[in-house]
């Protein structure tokens, strides 16, 4: 049949009647002729096929095929035709030849479609199948094209993240959960339908359901093999996988899962371990689950059959039964049941035309040329011929396993490796801050177009913290708004890891100098205070400041400037500074010492009170000195002495530091070690080489439940505004060895009384009364004697003795003896009063013993609070002293309700 034949008939409309393929395209029915074809389908992929054909029309727009549908109709064995559906996505002119132009159509299945979208969002608590569901509704071809036919629930999955096509994505999901699809064609041709499914028998019947093997020399068309072989490869043993999960890190989460027997010798090194990322899964039945998948595709693998022939009726998804072959007819049915993974086909037309026409470029002519060759000159059971003598010819090649073997999909489609990127913290609207017990925090991915940027945004997303223990480390969790860094454990999208911070235009760095400043700085929840750590490298200028907003608190180090936000200020000192609006308090349970002794470059023992010492010392032997010629002319001696050798002992206690013997095994315990001065007893030490000033404009108080004791090697003056009082509940005893004393009242009157006791002026010369203006006055309630070398008068009951072991000379202008006469001055009445005083002992009421250091209050009859303390050593409270005479003081531990 010549071409101008062939274009008559094409245009007849009747040409394609018995033709072993035909097309419907959107072109109409008689516009394009199959030529050739070759096609292919895989479970658990998609289908694809290339068709060349002619038509009469040169003119074809190409674009009007593109993803267009069209239907390939082969020809079946009772002359019936099977369709396959697409969508068009290549079209291609292939050239012209007397009067017929050859076009080349490339259709596949409507998940083509997916390689040519790309997406990334996020899915959160949300099963795979609802998520690819999802993924195939953005597809119009796909909606309502798709079924699920799934054996096992479905575990919803926390966080899942698209960041590549939706080809790649569905199918890595599907491939990790076990699942794989195949497809179903309307019988009208009009569509087909993917059917997702985790078991063989889900798959349908071929239909006739039975494919003879026919031996070589057989020449028939019937749907028969003509080929057949099996191949067994070897594949690991066992897999062995391990994950680390955060919540759980002290348990060992892992699979070992061995491969089935009745597969011969296998070598039992061929164990594959590998840790299949972070928190894989949340229970172990689905990591088991997880790394069965695994070792069924494995296995799956291991053992496979090949056949070809002219299989019009089979395609990937089905199942067949094999007879007539001499290697299975012995076995059971079940194990002459196969599974049909894939098929490719090679056909060529039965068309009424030369075979000697011009091949163009990319034609599909020497493809089904190298198929026929591989069978010879006799193409046993493949050569088709209808009633006008055309020859066709239909090959099919299919790749099987036993429907008694699970299948997987081999795991081709890998998750994305994540590049670092950056996310804005987000969280519920109104906070500040929004978080969890691990510091986790809620995160907007910047790519994320879905999600409106509240705690729904994302999973909860662990922050990498400068330091990380239990229950130590360093704290910074970031705020709503500020933009993080986010890396992937392993590169997996779905594990997302705060690294670091940024600042960005809309959160600035809030010390942006010339590298001068650097620090820390909070920001009070939901308010404009903050605390900051500031470190100062201006040269020649090195600071250091810790501050809070409140109060101004405040501890600064070095060269001390004013500082406002990002602006150094004045000069204010060197040194340090430790400053407050409120209140301040210096603890130290052991001992303090504030000095202005210097230490170069600050060295030497924390507590080397040297210097402190040294001083104490030398009061101590002035005091001991002066006590003991005090002592010597009849003054009272200083007991308190003492006291100020005990307090001078306790500055002075060394200590070592911990030795590698307290070292845990490993640790280097290089330096560290000796000794150093300490306290022996909670002592406050105050030391300066250049003296030491104590003023207020108000009062200062000075108390001491023992003793006070002060000395100077040279003077000690006091003066005071107003009165300088002294009051001794013992006694008052003033000594002055070599200068004298004066008490001296400049004005007023001055008064020395004994209330109770007499008054004795003792000097080894002469002492000498006089009253510069007025009288001198002297009173007795007995008598009055005043006596001198044996002479003497007397004074006493109304008379007057004058006698003298020599002369008495009485001489005067007049002598009066007239009388008698008397005066009755009175001297003053003097006050009588008490002082009480009382120490306690603190013991426990229930077993009597001491309580030393231990807090305790004093109240009085009235609840008035006398005392309040810690014991000393022996349990001892501080002397409380009264004026009146309490009956019923009571003593309180501090732990205890009043």
């Amino acid at each position: 049949m010549g071409a101008a034949d062939l274009i008559d008939q094409i245009h007849s409309g009747i040409f394609q009647n018995e033709r072993l393929v035909k097309l419907d395209t959107p072109l109409g029915s008689n516009t394009v002729l199959v030529q050739r074809v070759v096609g292919s389908s895989r479970v658990g992929r998609d289908y694809s096929f290339t068709i060349d054909v002619a038509s009469a029309d040169e003119n074809i727009e190409l674009k009007q095929l593109i993803a267009q549908p069209v239907t390939l109709w082969l020809q079946q064995t009772d002359k019936s035709y099977r369709p396959m559906h697409g969508f068009v996505h290549t079209a291609r002119r292939l050239g012209s030849d007397g009067g017929l132009t050859s076009y080349q159509i490339s259709f596949a299945c409507w998940l083509h479609f997916l390689r040519f979208r790309r997406d990334a969002r996020i899915w959160q608590d949300v099963t795979v199948d609802e998520i690819i569901t999802e993924v195939f509704n953005q597809h119009p071809q796909a909606q309502g094209a798709f079924r699920f036919a799934l054996s096992k629930p479905v575990q919803p999955r926390s966080f899942c993240v698209q960041y590549e096509d939706d080809w790649n994505f569905v199918n890595r999901l599907m491939e990790a959960e076990g699942w794989y699809g195949y497809f179903e064609q309307s019988n009208d041709g009009q569509s087909h339908k993917l059917v997702v499914t985790d078991n063989l028998d889900s798959f349908k019947p071929a239909s006739p359901q039975t494919v003879e093997f026919y031996r070589a020399g057989t020449n028939s068309e019937a749907d028969a093999l003509v080929q057949w072989s099996g191949t067994r490869t070897l594949q690991s043993t066992s897999i062995v996988t391990s994950t680390f999960d955060y919540k759980s890190p002290l348990y060992a989460k892992g699979t070992n899962i061995p491969t089935i027997g009745n597969q011969g010798s296998l070598p039992s090194q061929a164990e594959i371990y590998e840790y299949s990322g972070a928190y894989t899964y949340l229970t172990q039945d689905r990591g088991d689950a997880l790394s069965k998948i695994r070792m069924e595709e494995w296995e799956s693998r291991a053992k496979r059959f090949h056949g070809t022939g002219a299989l019009r009726q089979l395609d990937a998804g089905q199942w067949f039964e094999l007879t007539d072959h001499p290697g299975h007819d012995s076995g059971n049915v079940q194990e002459r049941q196969f599974a049909v993974l894939s098929i490719e086909w090679v056909i060529e037309n039965n068309l009424p035309v030369s075979r000697s026409r011009v091949e163009f470029p990319h034609s599909l002519q020497a493809k089904v040329d190298a198929m026929r060759a591989s069978f010879g000159a006799a193409q046993p059971a493949a050569a088709t011929q209808p009633s006008d003598g055309s020859t066709g010819f239909f090959m099919a090649t299919v790749e099987t396993q036993r429907r008694t073997v699970p299948f997987r999909s081999p795991f081709d489609h890998r998750k994305p490796v994540m590049p670092t990127q950056t996310a804005t913290v987000v969280g519920p609207s109104g906070e500040e801050v929004f978080t969890d017990q691990l510091n986790r925090v809620k995160v907007r991915m910047h790519w994320d177009r879905l999600n409106s940027g509240d705690e729904k945004a994302s999973c909860w997303v662990r922050v990498s913290y400068p330091n990380a223990g239990n229950n130590w480390g360093g704290v910074f969790t970031p705020r709503i708004g500020q933009e993080v860094v986010i890396t992937y454990v392993d590169g997996d999208p779905d594990r997302p890891l705060i690294t670091g911070r940024v600042y960005n235009s809309a959160s600035t760095p809030q010390w942006h100098t010339q590298g001068q400043l650097s620090g820390y700085k909070s920001k009070e929840h939901k308010g404009s205070g903050y605390n900051q750590l500031v470190l100062d490298d201006t040269t020649a200028q090195n600071r250091v400041q810790l501050y809070s907003t409140q109060t101004a608190a405040q501890l600064n180090l070095g060269y001390l400037v004013s500082q406002s936000d990002n602006q150094r200020g004045q000069f204010r000192g060197t040194g340090f500074e430790l400053a407050t609006d409120a209140y301040g308090a210096i603890r130290s349970q052991k001992g303090l010492y504030i000095s202005t002794f210097g230490r170069a470059a600050a060295n030497g023992d924390q507590l080397d009170a040297s210097e402190a010492r040294s001083q104490l010392s030398a009061g101590q032997q002035l005091l001991s000195a002066t006590s003991d010629t005090a002592k010597q002319h009849g003054a009272a001696d200083m007991q308190a002495i003492d006291s100020l050798k005990t307090f001078t002992s306790a500055t002075q206690s060394g200590y070592g530091g911990a030795t590698a013997g307290t070292a845990s095994p490993g640790q280097d315990a290089s330096g560290g070690s000796g000794t150093a001065n300490g306290f022996s007893d909670p002592v406050l030490l105050l030391a300066s080489p250049k003296g030491v000033g104590i003023t207020t404009p108000t009062s200062v108080h000075i108390h001491a439940g023992e003793n006070t004791t002060m000395s100077a090697n040279s003077d000690m003056n006091i003066a005071t505004g107003k009165s300088l009082v002294a009051n001794a509940v013992d006694r008052i005893s003033l000594f002055a060895y070599k200068l004298g004393m004066k008490l001296i009242a400049a004005r007023g009157k001055l008064e020395i009384q004994a209330q109770t006791d007499g008054i004795d002026l003792l000097a080894s010369k002469g002492i000498k009364i006089s009253s510069s203006t007025d009288a001198i006055q002297l009173s007795a309630e007995k008598e009055i004697l005043l006596t001198s070398g044996g002479a003497y008068i007397r004074i006493s009951g109304g008379n007057i003795q004058v006698h003298a072991p020599g002369q008495i000379d009485i001489k005067g202008s007049e002598h009066s003896f007239t009388g008698p006469t008397r005066y009755d001055g009175q001297p003053p009445a003097l006050p009588k009063s008490v002082v009480n005083d009382q120490q306690f002992v603190l013991k426990d009421e229930t077993t009597g013993n001491v309580m030393p250091l231990a807090p305790y209050r004093i109240e009085g009859s009235d609840g008035q609070i006398l005392a309040r303390g810690i014991t000393d050593a022996e349990g001892k409270t501080v002397r409380v002293f009264t004026g009146t005479r309490e009956q019923n003081l009571k003593m309180f531990h501090e732990d205890d309700q009043a």
